[in-house]
């Protein structure tokens, strides 16, 4: 309960280590229950994580029959704009939102946005890197809103695909698949079509229930990151960020790690895997390794 800040996550690793014939929903109030009762928080970490997703409207063309086709860019009627963001800090309840205005302008939500951005240390997404983030600067150059041309991020969609071998990929099937939570079920194009063309009281009504689609999904990237976490490799050595060692744990940044094993690669090169409590395992150099021995010699830890 120290080192994780889901509670999902959390009582997901309760049944299965503890092999618990209970509710999830159950476990995961009684693990809320303990940390709210022993005032535990997790995961104030020394960094910014950001968690983010955003929804767009749809292209709208001129089209003479249905099915695949090519779309000439003069038959294109209007663009795609960003309907909502919502995000999240790492270890904050708090979900937050950005909505376009009653004029469907997206200017003032992509300029707030971006000095969200700014002030985060690693930015977390599914499908963040192809789809969130070029959305995102599309609307920026088009409204005259200056954006880093990089950020440091990790894509979760990546991940998933690089590490496994799930049946699918989809946000709401690993969140099922890991039992740690599913997207709201919602009306399909519809919900899209009524926050953008229906009436003034259905578009209210209708980009309320987009907001809370889009911040469902934020509090499920999280916890689907928080199962993911320890078995890929970081995007951000977060312990170096903060003036750390390279062999503190690239996840929380704690000194409090052992070696896990050594390999050696078919050059001759040593690699020494190193785990922390906080379930991370990672590799670093021999050299690295040295420090953390040198680090432990000098404190007394090795004969």
């Amino acid at each position: 309960m120290e080192t994780i800040t889901s509670d999902n996550a959390i009582a997901r690793e309760c049944i299965l280590k503890f092999n618990l014939n209970k509710n999830f929903d159950a476990v995961r109030v009684k693990v809320n229950g303990i940390r709210r009762d022993l005032n535990i928080k997790a995961n104030l970490k020394p960094f910014k994580r950001l968690f983010f997703d955003i929804e767009t409207s749809y292209i709208k063309a001129n089209v003479w029959r249905q099915g695949k086709q090519y779309i000439r860019p003069e038959q294109i009627v209007t663009e795609k704009k960003i309907i909502c963001i919502s995000y999240k800090w790492q270890g904050d309840e708090k979900v937050h939102s950005l909505k376009w205005d009653s004029r469907h302008n997206d200017k003032k939500l992509v300029k707030d946005f971006i000095k969200v951005l700014g002030q985060a240390d690693e930015i977390i997404a599914h499908n963040g890197d192809r789809f969130d983030i070029k959305e995102l600067r599309t609307r920026a150059i088009l409204n005259g809103v200056l954006m880093f041309p990089k950020y440091r991020t990790l894509d979760t969609l990546k991940k998933a695909r690089k590490y496994f071998n799930f049946t699918s990929n989809k946000l709401d099937l690993l969140g099922n698949y890991f039992n740690v939570g599913r997207k709201l079920d919602h009306e399909g194009f519809k919900l899209w079509e009524k926050t953008v063309e229906g009436t003034k009281a259905e578009q209210k009504e209708y980009l309320s229930k987009m907001v809370s689609y889009c911040e469902q999904d934020v509090i499920l990237l999280e916890d689907v990151f928080s199962v993911l976490t320890p078995y890929i490799d970081h995007n951000t050595n977060l312990a170096v960020l903060k003036g750390g060692k390279k062999w503190h744990c690239p996840e929380c940044a704690s000194k409090e790690v052992k070696l896990s094993h050594t390999d050696t690669t078919p050059m001759g090169y040593i690699k020494r895997f190193m785990s922390c409590k906080c379930k991370k395992t990672y590799h670093i150099s021999n050299r690295s390794y040295t420090d953390f021995l040198l680090r432990n010699l000098n404190n007394g830890e090795v004969n």
